[in-house]
Order: structure tokens, then sequence, then C-alpha cells
């Protein structure tokens, strides 16, 4: 009888939502890519077909482990995790300025992928035992050390676009395990802080003229609305000071780092985020070309292998990071449409499964694996669209590479575990 109500309990929804997906992708790389008659992007829809079916069958295997031994092994796992980080250092393979691949049985594997899953298991494990408030600081002491050192391991290869993936992933989980939404404001008031301080300091890098004042207007109505709150909610007074040192800090940091510590090169790279034709040749041309490709293709596109800036290879990775790209000018606003609302679905379908489960860490490992997934989404198709700064981060299911399918594959299984585990853990 329990085998029967294992069997009930599997999210058949979910899967066939992230297979559809999958083979979304498997055409899109086969379009990004078939055009090619020689060099390395040859073939690779092959190599893709062969992650997908390895990434079913992990999603199999994960399923039918029992989940107390996720929960058991947790920081085993995210020990493994480091050791393979550290390797990767120490003993990488150079790609694009960063060391951050090792070989594995002859496959190329990317181990900060699988950080992330070790950093999801651990902080779950460790979240279902204990409580975190910004009322009680010691309490973030040890979620802190978790986070930092795989961040830090991240950052020094460097991959700026992982490490910002342990952090949205962290936030809806120390949600979970007992912040409140002030509390999650407060966290991520003095990212907010840079943000906005940085606005006046690249405008004046653009047009050679000081914004000053003027431009800090944004920073001061924030700075002065966070101490109305400050005031009106009166959290701990060491939380109040401690968050407007924080704020202050930020935001003096940045103009220090821009106006010593950043290279011209790397400030241009900033500002085409905002304004890619200031460098339409360099650090803008990618977003240039991918805002070109989803706009040609207009209400439905122009048909599967006939995007003109996917068959001339305008854009540089429209197999992995720029996959939304060919998507948009190949089936256009349509099919973009499509896509989110299966991205959508299958989002919605998992944060429901907390509904139905009774165990604390199950719930956790949900709300991570779904975060880290869903901030991937939105991210990327914004990076496309040129509504973010180009990270380097791929976008789900859709996006060409072996680490990353399996990594979602096993974030897929996870979820799908904790609905069949939860009858008897």
């Amino acid at each position: 009888m329990k085998d029967l109500n294992k069997k009930s309990s599997f999210d058949i929804p979910l899967f066939f939502a992230a297979i559809m997906l999958w083979l979304i992708g498997l055409a899109l790389v086969y379009s990004a890519t078939v055009i090619h008659d020689s060099g390395p992007l040859v073939g690779l829809y092959k190599q893709q077909i062969l992650w997908i079916i390895m990434a079913v069958l992990v999603i199999m295997a994960i399923t039918s482990i029992p989940g107390r031994y996720f929960h058991a092994f947790a920081y085993i796992f995210y020990g493994l995790s480091l050791v393979m980080l550290l390797a990767a250092l120490f003993m990488g393979i150079s790609a694009k300025g960063a060391e951050r691949w090792i070989m594995v049985a002859g496959f190329k594997l990317q181990p900060s992928e699988f950080a992330k899953i070790g950093l999801l298991l651990v902080l779950a494990r460790y979240l279902s035992e204990k409580t975190v408030s910004l009322s009680n600081i010691q309490s973030f002491i040890m979620p802190g050390i978790l986070i930092l050192v795989p961040f830090a391991l991240v950052m020094k290869q460097p991959d700026l676009g992982t490490a910002m993936v342990f952090c949205a992933m962290a936030l809806p989980m120390f949600f979970w395990g007992g912040l409140t939404f002030f509390e999650v404001f407060l966290l991520v008031s003095p990212v907010i802080s840079l943000t906005l301080s940085a606005i006046p300091l690249i405008l004046s890098y653009e047009s050679h003229h000081s914004w000053g004042i003027l431009g800090s207007i944004p920073w001061g109505l924030f700075f002065c609305g966070l101490c109305a709150l400050l005031y009106f909610l009166r959290p701990a007074l060491f939380i109040s000071i401690g968050v407007i040192i924080a704020n202050l800090f930020t935001a003096t940091i940045v103009t220090v780092v821009w106006n010593s510590v950043l290279k011209d090169y790397q400030k241009m790279r900033v500002i085409s985020f905002i304004n890619p034709q200031a460098d339409p040749f360099g650090a803008g041309y990618q977003v240039i070309q991918s805002k070109v490709a989803i706009g040609s293709g207009h209400i439905y596109g122009k048909g599967f292998l006939q995007g003109t800036q996917t068959k001339l290879s305008f854009l540089p990775e429209q197999h992995t990071d720029f996959i939304f790209s060919v998507l948009g000018e190949q089936f256009g606003f349509a099919g973009c449409t499509l896509v989110v609302l299966l991205f959508l679905f299958l989002l919605v379908r998992g944060f429901l499964i907390t509904q139905s489960l009774r165990n604390r860490f199950f719930n956790l490992v949900v709300i991570g694996a779904m975060s880290i997934i869903g901030f991937h989404i939105f991210v990327n198709s914004a990076m496309t669209m040129g509504m973010m700064p180009v990270t380097g981060i791929p976008l789900p299911f859709l996006s060409y590479g072996g680490s990353f399918t399996l990594t979602v594959a096993i974030l897929i299984g996870l979820v799908l575990n904790t609905k069949v585990s939860n009858q008897d853990f």
C-alpha cells in the first residue's frame, strides 16, 4: 500500500512540464548550432540529447531515494561540493578567463553548479533545526559561514553569476526559516543603496558632466524612506544602527571603487547595461544583437531555422546564455509567451507542493530549489532584453550545458522527492 501511495504522489504535471521545456530547449540548441559545419559547435545538439536523457535518469534516481538520506548526508554533500570547488581552483580547466571546470570520468563538469545543490541541502538542514532572526544576530553566524565559504571560492574563479544565485536562494529560505518581510527588506537594503548610489557616477561618466546632488536624489529618497521605516516600526536599536551603517557604507564604497579601482573598460561594461549603444562593438554588442533578434521575431517569429541573427551567428553564446534570443527571433512573442507560461506553471506547481508537506526540511528544499530555478529564469530572460547586466547565468531547461542540465535535473528530482518521501519521513 505504501508503494502505491508513493506512485500516486509522484507529481506528473511538474515532471512533464520539465520534459516539455527540455524538448523546446533541444530544438533551440539544434537551430542555434546546426548551421555550423566545422568548429566546436558542430553536433552540440547530439550532446544535449545525451544530457537530457541523463537528466531524466537522474530525476528518476533521486525520486526513488528516501528523502531522509538527503537530510542525513546534507553536510557531506556540502563538503564534497567545497572539495570540487577547490579542485576547480587548483586543478581546473581554464575557460574564458575563469577556472571553472574539472574532468570527471571523461566529462567536463562545472563544480560551481553542483555547489548550488550542496548549499541548498545544508541550508535546508540547518534552518529546519534552527530559526533565524535579526533580533538574534548570532543565529546568522552559522548560515552566514555556510554561504560565505562557497561564495568566496566561486568569486575566486571568478563567477559572479553563481555567487548571486547563492544569495538569491538564501533569502527565501531565510524567510521560510523565520525572517519577516521587513527583516528581509533590511537585509537587501544595502544592495539597493549600492545600486542607487551608482546612478550619478554612471550618468556623469557617460555625459562627462557632474550630476552632483541631482543624481543623488534616488538614493536620498530611498535612505530617508528607510530611516522613516526604522523609526515607525522600531526594531531593536542595534538593528537600526547596523542597517543605517551598512547602507551608508555601501553608498560610499561604490564611489571609492568606481573612482579608484575600476578600469575604464570595466566601467564601460556597467554603462553598456544602461546604454548598450555607448559601446556598440564592445561591451554592448551582445545586448544589442540580442534585442535585435528578439524584436525581429514580432508576434509569431520568422519560423524554425529561419532566424537571420541566428543563422549568421551575429549573437555570441546564442546556444547557451542567449538562447532566449533564439526563441524570440524564430517563434516571436507567441513562442516566448508559451515558454514563460510553462516556466510559471512549473514554478507555481513547485511552490504549491509545500502546502502538502509536513516536514520542515522538505519545505525548505522546495523553496530553495524553486528559488534557484526562478532566479535563473528571471535574470537570464531580463538580461537578453537589456533589463539586467550580462552575468553569464544560463536559462533553465533551454540553454546548452551538461553541468547545468544535471543541476536542474537534481533540483527537479529533489522537489519531486519531497512529495514522494513526505509520507514516511
